[in-house]
């Protein structure tokens, strides 16, 4: 319904929502509340892959180590990749959702357009930077860069953006390291050796956990 307060910006709804400048008002909130549904549910599926991950058990026994480690992390990057999917994919449906609010700012004339991009900014834009939260959780796990005080998967942009400068941190000691010879951080060490039991234990556990994942 047209708004009795604010006149319609026929150029500015021309030049701002674009191919979806000739959507009536009704079908522009639809898209915009159906993309809004989307993210929403595509930041719980990246939240259900740092959950998957964080639920990998820590099974450090007998001489194959390695293998199990290798196996987590390309279990791990497999979720990153479903992560950055959603990621990705979000991106899409928030800028889709800007045209579709500039069609019901411009071309309807709304009168209460702060609440939508209110909305919109904090749900939104904030789920967008949670997702890339998880993102970057996996990179500093898979990484093996020291794990920051703070919650990062699914944080608020504050955190998110703490992160990659913990990150950024933990680069420049790398760096600093290979140039000075100085080690920063844990260094992988497996045993070439240990006994046949634990190996065949060990063996057991992760083939029963990568079965089900």
């Amino acid at each position: 319904m047209t708004s009795d307060f604010t006149s319609k910006d026929i150029q500015r709804c021309h030049h701002y929502a674009r191919f979806m400048q000739n959507l009536t008002v009704v079908q522009a909130n639809i898209v915009f509340w159906l993309l809004f549904i989307v993210v929403l549910v595509l930041m719980c599926v990246a939240a259900y892959q740092h959950h998957r991950s964080n639920t990998i058990p820590d099974i450090e026994r007998g001489c194959s180590a390695r293998h199990y480690r290798h196996g987590v992390q390309r279990l791990r990057r497999r979720y990153l990749g479903i992560a950055t999917l959603c990621f990705l994919i979000s991106i899409s449906c928030v800028m889709l959702e800007c045209f579709a609010l500039f069609n019901i700012q411009y071309c309807d004339g709304e009168d209460l357009m702060q609440l939508y991009w209110g909305f919109w900014s904090v749900v939104q834009v904030g789920s967008l930077i949670a997702i890339m939260g998880v993102m970057v959780q996996f990179w500093i796990v898979m990484q093996k860069h020291d794990t920051p005080p703070w919650g990062v998967a699914l944080g608020t942009p504050v955190l998110v953006f703490a992160a990659l400068g913990w990150i950024f941190k933990s680069l420049w000691n790398r760096l600093l390291g290979r140039c000075t010879g100085k080690q920063f951080g844990e260094e992988e060490t497996d045993d070439e050796g240990g006994d046949g039991d634990g190996d065949g234990d060990t063996v057991n556990e992760m083939n029963k956990w990568f079965s089900r994942a």
